[in-house]
């Protein structure tokens, strides 16, 4: 239990707890704060129990908030992730009817609806008659005192069962149990099991039984592990070659079909939300540079204001590295409520998303345990790429220029890591970093601001070059580093921007091909056609990591973020 909790603290780590049956009773043991904090040792004579680690919603960070929590009279307890929308009025009734609480949270008017539910029925009927008064997103499990039975149930929120010889496994992810099994079974939405020595997966709407074999996972365990590395994002940073060139590694008649179908949609949408929306967004200049095709992108929290354009004819490229990202599973019903067709790029076999499309590349970037999107990104550009070069019948003009970009990474990170460590050194007490770009820099300098902000806490922005004099300037003084990511067709344009910063008294790193002397400080990246999103993010990453190791911030956990936003 302890361990697989550890390995889904990428879900969140603000608080964590455990839930077991010890001697009749059920017992808890709950703390603020990240697991490795914690030292004592943990009993071993329940045969079950449910764990939690939290990102909190609802309530601060409290023990008293933490996962798992009790019913009124201690005799059952549930962790749950997602949100329950009507928890409010479930609480007031609650309350009228005796109950008392004491945390903040949504979660806890479930167990104490199980026990009000029990005084007329057993623990497995309580468990649905509740399960159907909730509203909202969630991934449950429940034990009850008077009960052998786990009872663990979802809707919009992820949930997979394992299944090894030795017993039976709930979780939100895979990676929690894979040391011990690779035997998955996947819950839909409104289906609930209930495990003992067997399983029993029922629809807890219609109280249908359902049946259900367990597939075959291939992941590999021993991706999670650092090996020589300090953190696990500069592992995940160093396996870009490799990661790039498995993201390629695609059907070819497949990828050409899913290009022919963006190329003769009536309207195509990428939907996507952070990292992801800055790969999409880059696709958007390839596709239009390249292909002469127009892309919408939208942020997917933002789909649903798009929903009036869409038809059966319109088709949305949805892309998420996990496939459970909550925004934009929305934004996919939205469209399929409008029998638009679905593609998506995700990294995650059997997650929500790839049940809800008509089409799954998968990006086979392999685990990211850091809850920095770093080799995903670029898998993901890499994919976008290939589909415009397709799009034209320039398929393999795609892979061989990828396949470049790819093998460029390895010199880029032996070349410049000293370089960067160094820049680091110097940016690492700045208030404000910005950085521009135009073209497909821009992009690049948007992902490079949010990696930089997310994980040392640098208050960074990334603009268009020419957006500068449009109000943003006002922020540039004397010593203000500002982050200039060059591509080859706008290099006049953008080092003209540089220059009114310089003006100003901006501090000046180039990311560029070759130096300047508007530049205070030179990264150079090599120069490759349409590639330049794939080859300038990688020296940003690593500065972004080094910002956060000499501000003594954790690279592979910054604060208030999750890996998976399973929530609106």
């Amino acid at each position: 239990m302890f361990n697989g909790l550890k390995k889904l603290e990428y879900r969140g780590y603000d608080s964590w707890g455990i839930a077991f049956k010890e001697d009749s009773e059920i017992k808890i043991i709950k703390k603020a704060g990240r697991i490795e904090d914690f030292r004592e040792k943990l009993p071993a004579k329940s045969h079950f129990a449910i764990g939690h680690t939290r990102w909190a919603t609802h309530g601060s960070v409290t023990e008293e908030n933490a996962h798992p929590h009790l019913s009124n009279n201690k005799n059952i307890a549930v962790i749950h992730n997602g949100i329950i929308e009507n928890y409010a009025e479930l609480k007031e009734f609650l309350i009228k009817n005796g109950y008392k609480f004491i945390s903040q949270t949504d979660t806890e008017v479930i167990p104490n609806l199980i026990q009000y539910n029990m005084k007329n029925n057993n623990f497995e009927d309580a468990v649905k008659n509740t399960l159907k008064k909730l509203e909202g997103s969630f991934a449950i499990a429940a034990i009850s005192r008077d009960s052998e039975n786990i009872a663990a149930a979802r809707r919009m929120s992820p949930m997979v069962l394992g299944i090894s010889k030795d017993g039976f496994f709930i979780s939100s992810d895979v990676p929690a149990f894979l040391e011990h099994t690779n035997q998955i079974i996947s819950l839909d939405d409104n289906e609930m099991v209930i495990i003992n020595d067997k399983i029993k997966i029922i629809n807890f709407m219609d109280n249908r039984e359902i049946k259900k074999e367990p597939e075959t996972i291939n992941l590999d365990f021993k991706e999670s592990k650092k090996g020589k590395f300090q953190h696990y994002i500069i592992k995940e940073i160093s396996e870009q070659e490799e990661s790039i060139k498995r993201a390629i590694d695609q059907d070819p008649d497949f990828i050409k079909e899913i290009a022919n179908q963006i190329e003769n949609a009536f309207g195509v949408f990428f939907v996507a939300c952070g990292t992801s929306y800055h790969a999409c967004l880059s696709a958007s200049y390839l596709f239009s540079k390249i292909a002469k095709k127009h892309i919408n992108v939208v942020i997917a929290s933002e789909f649903r204001n798009y929903r009036h354009f869409l038809t059966e004819n319109t088709l949305v490229v949805a892309v998420s590295q996990s496939g459970e990202t909550a925004d934009v599973l929305d934004a996919v019903r939205a469209a399929k409520e409008k029998h638009s067709r679905i593609i998506s790029i995700v990294n995650v076999p059997g997650s929500s998303l790839t049940k809800l499309s008509n089409e799954v590349i998968m990006m086979n970037a392999g685990q990211e345990v850091s809850v920095l999107s770093t080799k995903s990104y670029t898998s993901q550009l890499a994919i976008l790429s290939l589909l415009a070069y397709a799009s034209i019948g320039e398929f393999e003009k795609g892979i061989g220029l990828i396949k470049k970009a790819a093998s460029y990474v390895d010199e880029i990170i032996s070349k410049n890591l000293n370089k960067l460590e160094n820049l680091a050194e110097m940016l690492k007490n700045k208030k404000d970093i910005f950085l521009i770009g135009r073209s497909l820099g821009f992009p690049t300098a948007l992902e490079g601001a949010l990696k930089i902000k997310e994980v040392s806490y640098i208050h960074a922005e990334g603009l268009a070059g020419g957006e500068l004099k449009h109000g943003t300037l006002a922020l540039v003084e004397k010593g203000v580093p500002v982050i200039v990511v060059s591509t080859d067709e706008t290099k006049k344009d953008i080092l003209n921007n540089a220059l009114e910063i310089k003006a100003r008294g901006g501090y000046i790193i180039g990311f560029n091909s070759e130096n300047n002397d508007v530049y205070d400080y030179f990264i150079k990246i090599p120069l490759l056609e349409n590639m330049e999103p794939i080859i300038s993010i990688i020296p940003i990453q690593i500065l972004a990591y080094y910002l956060a190791v000499k501000r003594g911030c954790d690279p592979d956990k910054p604060r208030n973020l999750a890996k998976s936003v399973t929530v609106k």
